[in-house]
Parts: C-alpha cells; structure tokens; sequence
C-alpha cells in the first residue's frame, strides 16, 4: 500500500514537471518584456515590452488551465491529443457549473475596495467561480487522465460506434464535473481554510520553517519526491496569496512574477519569497562541493575529476539543474549527502534572517535576470551574492575535511573508468542510440516496459518485473546513476532526457 501511494506521487510529480519546465520560460520574458519597459527605453521598444508582458499575463493568469492541460496529456497513456482537447473542454463546462450554481443558490461575492480578494471566489475566464487557483488544473487534469485511460479505448459497436473510444470518456466526464462543480461550492472554503492555516504556520515558524521546507527540499531529491515540496509552495495557496496590481496571485513563484512584471507597483517584496530562494544551493553549494572533489582527488586523477566535473557543475550552476552532479555522491556517501542537505537549510534561513529577499528557483541565469528588474535595496540580492561567495568556501572546507576524514571515495579518489560518473551532457538522440539498446536490455528487454515517462532529468520506467533488472547492465551506458524504486526504473540522464526519451518511445514503438 505504501509503495503504492509513493508511486503515485511520483507519478503525479514528474507530470507535474511538464508544466513547469514553460513557467521558467514565461519568467525570462517576463524579466525581458519590464527592462524593455524601463524609463529610458525609446517608445517602440517599451512598446514591444509591453505587447510580451500582456502575452505573459495571459499565461500568468490562466495557469490553472495551462495545468488541466498539462496533467491531462502528460498522465494519459495513448490519444494524448484527445485527452487534451477533452481538458480544454471540461474546464470551461466546470467554470459555467459552478457560476451557474453559485448564482442560482445566492452565493455569488459582492466585490469589495479590493475586487474579490478575501472572498473566496474570483474570475478565471470572464466566469466568477470559486477560487481555487491552480488547484482546479490540477484536480480537472488527474481526473480527465483518470477516466480517459480507464474508458478511452472503449469501443462499441454498430449504431453506438460514435459513442465509443475518447467520445465515451468526455461522456462521463459530463456528470463528472457537474457534480465536482457542485461539491467544490461547499468544500473548498474549508479545504481553502487549511491552506491559509498552514501557510500561517509555516510563517510563524519563522526562520525554523524556511530551514525546515529547505532541508527537506534538498533531502527528497533522491527519492523524485522533492516536486511534491517544492511545487505546492510555488504555484499554489500554500505558498501565499496577495494581490498586485488589482489581480490575486497565489504561490511564491506566482507572486513573485507578477511582481517583476508591476515593479512601480512593489515597496516590499511578498513573504512568500522565503520558498522561492531553494535555487540557492544550486550554484554555490554545487560548486563548493566540486572544488572539494577536486582538492581531495588523486594527483593522478585530477586533471580527469576536473574535466569530469565542468559540465555537470555548469549545468547546476547556470540552469539549476543538478541531479547530473547530485547522483556523484549521492550513493557513494548518504552522510555527505544529509551533510549537504542540512547546509542547504542552515544557509536559506541565514538568508532569510539577513534580510535578503532574491528569488532563485533555478539556476544563476535565471535568478540575475529575474531580479534584474527590481530595486536591488528590495530584493536585497548584493546580500545574496555575498552569502554564496562565503557558501563556496563553507561547503568546500567541510566537505574535504569530511571526504579525507572519513576516507570517502568520491569522484577522483578511485580509479575512473571509460564511463566514468558522468557523460558528454552534449549528447544528441542520435549518439544515443546504442545507450538506448544497453538499457532497454538491462531492464530486461521491451516485454519488460510497461510504460516510459520523464521529469527534468531522468527517466522513469515502469516495468512488469522489477527482479530482472540488471543495474550493472544499465550502468554501461553513458546515464549518470541508476535508481530503482518499486517496479520503477529511474535512469539519470541530464537535461536532454526528453530527447533520449523521445528516440527511445519511438524506437520501441511507443507513443511519443
């Protein structure tokens, strides 16, 4: 029972990525669309800016339904494009029930000298529903996957042929949101009561709580669990609520961009900022822990250890993606990795308490250009910057007095193979080829592959019979690091994991 709830959260998470993967897109052009807008920008120019920013804003606002979507094409194992168009479809039914009810039982919001805020309802589309924020994509999406892979491919014969196949799951559906619309009218105010009563707690821990959600976001990351943290607080009323420039945002993230993107609009940076800074450990507590690897490395091995190293540091470093260099040492040394985590947490409540209020979520491409359009004296980030430099040297003198005092067989102290910890993060689908043929057969062949999916930088294969797989096999390939978890084979690939799962699909005949 357990490990099934385990790999359904897994599951949920790594679908969860899909959609996330273009906020951090949307976050860049909305940094790129307010400089174009600053003061000294000649007229066309702010004008173009503000043409990208009202594009964003369409995104920005809309992101429960860019959710529905995502969830339901993602958790959908055939027809991918049915189950979307039947997301599109079934959102829009769900807005019009529940105003519809909503106005029929006299339960519609009076706005007040802040519109809807503090109401518990707001508009998503031109309908005023109750507000739910991107928990509506989230709960229509899981459903429409739900009974689209239970009853898509039902077939019926004859005069019902129509009826059959994707049509028979939008038919259920129908009943389905009628009555959720319904249900959601009443339950979500004490469901929306839960939210604000842990969002107050996790403030009112202060600085323990920014330690506590930091730790554990580092921590998780082995298991795939780490989304289930950190998104909620993000995208969602668990992060926070406010209302910037006359529209309601909830989530760290969410807050945040809006605030980019209405900087004349922002005194004070929002709270929520304290679970959107885990980006932090990223770039300075990644290069640290490379510096100590290479001091503590043998002579013989260090010029190998460096070149091993660079790309998979540059990645963390810059785009914030750092399993490539997590799953170095992961396995090696759970110490070092718990020591890792506890200095993620100790250096984001330091942050918190010096006042420094940076959001970096990512890499330290993202966070420069994010912050970028902000006062510095708000957002604090020469802080931020001072607190890494001195988080390198930290990370770096504990870890190689760790690694030498515990004799800890980290990159460079043993003797690297042709294969080494890490690949060419260049690689293209192409000269992955024969890596795709060395895993499948170490997963115990095609039978074998029940279903193939993906999050940021792995992939995550399901499979008949877990006993079969032979992990030293997988490990001959150019993956960084196997995992295995259930009947699911995690294989760490780095950030063009979607490529390589692409070319695998099709090479088995999977759907892409």
């Amino acid at each position: 029972m357990k490990e099934k709830f385990l790999e359904l959260m897994n599951k949920f998470s790594r679908a969860m990525t899909q959609p996330v993967m273009y906020l951090a897109v949307m976050g860049t052009a909305i940094a790129l669309a307010t400089i174009l807008q600053l003061d000294f920008m000649p007229e066309p120019i702010a004008f173009v800016g503000s043409l990208i920013k009202s594009m964003m804003d369409a995104m920005l606002n809309n992101l429960s339904f860019v959710f529905c979507v995502g969830l339901s094409v993602t958790l959908a194992k055939t027809k991918k494009v049915d189950a979307a168009l039947i997301s599109i479809i079934i959102y829009l039914m769900f807005l019009s029930v529940n105003n519809t009810w909503l106005t029929s039982q006299g339960m519609l919001a009076e706005p007040g000298t802040m519109g809807l805020f503090g109401t518990g309802q707001g508009i998503v589309l031109g309908f005023q529903v109750t507000d739910m924020g991107v928990f509506l994509g989230m709960i229509l999406g899981c459903i429409n996957a739900y009974v689209f892979n239970r009853f898509g491919n039902r077939e019926f014969s004859d005069m019902f042929r129509i009826y059959g196949g994707s049509r028979f799951a939008f038919i259920i559906m129908i009943p389905v949101i009628l009555i959720l619309a319904i249900v959601i009218s009443y339950v979500w105010p004490y469901v929306n009561d839960a939210i604000t009563v842990t969002t107050q707690f996790m403030k009112d821990a202060g600085p323990l709580g920014v330690f506590a959600y930091a730790f554990g976001n580092r921590f998780l990351i082995p298991t795939g669990l780490h989304h289930m943290l950190w998104m909620p607080f993000a995208f969602t009323g668990f992060g926070g609520t406010a209302e910037i420039a006359g529209n309601i945002y909830q989530g760290a993230a969410n807050i945040f961009y809006a605030e980019m993107a209405n900087p004349s609009a922002v005194t004070v940076i929002d709270e929520s900022i304290r679970f959107a800074t885990f980006g932090f450990a990223k770039a300075f507590g990644v290069i640290g822990i490379a510096l100590a690897f290479i001091r503590t490395a043998k002579p013989e091995n260090r010029k190998t250890t460096i070149s091993m190293l660079l790309p998979s540091v540059f990645v963390a470093a810059v785009a914030g993606i750092t399993e490539p260099f997590d799953f170095m040492f992961i396995f090696i040394s759970p110490f070092l990795w718990f020591v890792h985590s506890l200095l993620t947490g100790l250096f984001e409540m330091l942050l918190w308490i010096l006042g420094s209020r940076t959001f970096m979520i990512y890499g330290l491409l993202d966070m420069f250009i994010s912050n970028l359009p902000l006062d510095p004296s708000i957002t604090k980030i020469y802080i931020f910057l001072i607190v890494g430099v001195i988080a390198i040297f930290v990370w770096y003198f504990i870890f190689t007095f760790l690694i030498k005092r515990f004799d800890i067989k980290t990159p460079g102290r043993e003797l690297i193979t042709e294969n080494g910890v890490i690949s060419d993060a260049s690689k293209t689908p192409t000269s992955w080829d024969k890596d795709i043929d060395i895993i499948v057969e170490g997963i115990g062949g095609a039978e074998n592959i029940k279903s193939i999916e993906n999050c940021f930088t792995r992939l995550r294969i399901e499979t008949n019979d877990i006993s079969i797989i032979d992990e030293e096999k997988i490990k001959q390939s150019n993956c960084k690091g196997v995992v295995l978890k259930g009947n699911v084979v995690q294989v760490i690939i780095g950030m063009n994991v979607q490529d390589v799962s692409d070319e695998m699909k099709r090479k088995l005949g999977k759907e892409v």
